[in-house]
């Protein structure tokens, strides 16, 4: 027989087309809390908004009659016919957010006018109306939220671990605080305040201020203005590209959604700037007329659609292409201006002649193949790399030149060999660590000094939930965000900690397939060894050569870049035709 279902277990269904996490309630009392006209906006939370969600902010308030008003389903002061929902410019403008929320958590209310003397306080439980009384407060609203789904058990126990709730706040929190630089912003979790984002005139102040100052400075801007729509915003710089895409944003009259085919048309601005697997940081804003756009497509309006797609997707692919021309050109030149001479002789009356230098040298001496007159210069000769693998050999000695501190150079039977000498210890290093990890965790070596790592609070939260996975790795986290130990071989300075915390980091949120671990960790700590040996003493060269090709596969890096080449005799000869 078919019934109507009775009000309370009706709004326990309609709200979970909008409650699905804690983070759903934040995204709607900030929402609102921007919609009331606040300059200042706090979020407080305990156990990652489970026990307390709490929202103040200094906006218009309402009378007590609106506030009672408010959470009713459907109740709103921003639709009053079909035609405004073509012209809505505000979050929350169905009416349904505050009612589901009171219908499966307890709901305190306290809220002021500017205009009044006092205010009014309201208490909710499970969508019933608990109080309502008159109360002393501060002009604006103070929205706390609490035992989210205690009428709902099930609902709750689906609710993951308190870090990846907080990390799901946090994504909720830097999407309003990215697009509302005139807003200060405060977030405070477990009595420790995470943010303090002071109100600012430039969004990217705000986008450093939020996602650390790193991310700001790794930004182009991009802007155009037509009739249609106003693109602004910032695009990541293609080396700086990451395999993990966090920090990707499109926002449209200060409203965050998502867009695959957007994307799309940003990635292919990128096209064959970036390295195969990564992906751009970018932050961009529009600005079009209300009645172009329709925001509620999906309940929580993540999706925006837009009558001319077509043409932003060309018109965002431009602004991207140009804005990479023109501020992520091609290297530029860089002379190596070392032991350049700069006492040039000058005239000093008109007319002098002064000769030019005549270099002293040996015009009988040849680096490569030498003489028995010169005894200072002992002259080796490499065979060719396939007949060294062949008989997995020894070679006799020749010169090897350096190059800029970056590359060995050498004569081989085919031509010239020359060796990435960084990426060359990162081979040789790879293979000699790699026995000593089998299936055992490795040793930490005690920092005399902990390095801080200064982490944004995804960061941090991250590392907290993979500590144990870390320590297995050789590396000892503290809760106050320093590292306390690493590998036994690892260099200790901090660039280096943290870059190699940041790729092992980068590496765990993708996933890594079982066993693949240690291969992964000792590719790493051989790139950190690898970068702090950059200078070796001369007599050292002949021992890298005859290391790297001791390796099983001295060709490759342990991340497939090239160790070597050789330029064949054949490719010289071209240059001197």
């Amino acid at each position: 027989m078919i019934h109507v279902l009775p009000p309370h277990i009706a709004s326990q269904i309609a709200a979970g087309e909008v409650v699905q996490r804690p983070a759903s309630v934040v995204k709607e009392l900030l929402e609102n809390a921007v919609d009331s006209g606040a300059d200042r906006i706090d979020l407080v939370l305990a156990d990652a908004g489970s026990t307390l969600m709490q929202v103040v902010d200094n906006g218009c308030g309402m009378s007590s009659e609106d506030a009672l008003l408010a959470f009713e389903r459907h109740a709103t002061s921003k639709i009053h016919d079909i035609e405004d929902l073509q012209r809505v410019n505000t979050f929350g403008f169905r009416g349904e957010a505050l009612a589901s929320i009171a219908s499966v958590a307890h709901v305190r209310l306290r809220t002021r006018r500017n205009e009044d003397e006092t205010g009014t306080e309201i208490t909710i439980a499970g969508s019933a109306v608990t109080s309502q009384e008159e109360a002393a407060c501060t002009a604006g609203s103070d929205f706390s939220v609490r035992n989210l789904f205690f009428n709902v058990p099930a609902r709750r126990k689906f609710l993951k671990s308190e870090n990846a709730e907080f990390r799901h706040i946090l994504e909720e929190f830097h999407r309003v605080a990215l697009c509302h630089p005139e807003i200060t912003f405060t977030l405070t979790h477990n009595d420790k305040q995470m943010y303090l984002l002071p109100a600012c005139d430039s969004l990217r102040s705000r986008i450093g201020a939020t996602l650390g100052k790193d991310i700001g400075n790794q930004l182009v801007d991009i802007n155009v203005n037509t009739s249609l729509i106003r693109i602004g915003g910032y695009v990541g710089r293609p080396q700086d590209a990451r395999k993990t895409g966090g920090n990707q944003y499109f926002f449209v009259n200060h409203r965050f959604f998502r867009s695959s085919y957007l994307h799309k048309a940003l990635m292919s601005a990128y096209e064959k700037l970036l390295p195969e697997g990564r992906l751009p940081s970018y932050f961009i804003y529009f600005e079009t007329d209300p009645g172009s756009i329709d925001v509620n497509i999906h309940p929580a309006k993540t999706e925006v659609k837009f009558q001319d797609e077509q043409v932003l997707f060309r018109m965002l692919q431009a602004v991207v292409r140009e804005a990479l021309g023109k501020f992520a050109l091609a290297p530029s030149i860089d002379f190596d201006l070392e032991g350049m001479q700069h006492d040039i002789p000058v005239p000093l009356h008109g007319g002098q002649y002064v000769p030019p230098p005549r270099p002293d040298y040996d015009p009988l001496f040849n680096p490569f193949f030498g003489d028995s007159n010169n005894a200072a210069a002992p002259v080796r000769e490499l065979p060719d790399v396939s007949v060294l693998e062949e008989q997995g050999g020894s070679y006799r000695q020749v010169p090897i030149l350096q190059v800029r501190n970056k590359y060995l150079v050498t004569s081989v039977a085919s031509g010239l060999l020359v060796v990435h000498k960084r990426r060359a210890w990162e081979r040789i290093f790879y293979e000699e660590l790699l026995p000593l990890f089998g299936d055992r965790a490795l040793s930490v070596h005690k920092l005399l000094f902990p390095v801080a790592l200064n982490l944004q609070p995804p960061e941090a939260i991250f590392i907290k939930e993979n500590s144990q996975r870390l320590l297995r790795l050789g590396f000892e986290t503290d809760e106050n965000g320093f590292v306390t130990g690493v590998p036994a071989d690892h260099p200790t300075d901090r660039t280096s900690v943290r870059t190699s915390l940041e790729e092992i980091m980068e590496w765990l949120e993708q996933g890594i397939p079982d066993g693949q671990e240690n291969f992964r960790i000792a590719a790493i700590l051989a790139r950190r060894k690898a970068c702090s040996n950059e200078n070796h003493p001369v007599f050292e060269y002949q021992s890298v050569i005859d290391r790297l090709f001791s390796c099983k596969e001295p060709n490759y890096t342990p991340f497939g870049k090239p160790c070597m080449t050789i330029v064949p005799e054949d490719q010289i000869d071209k240059f001197f035709v």
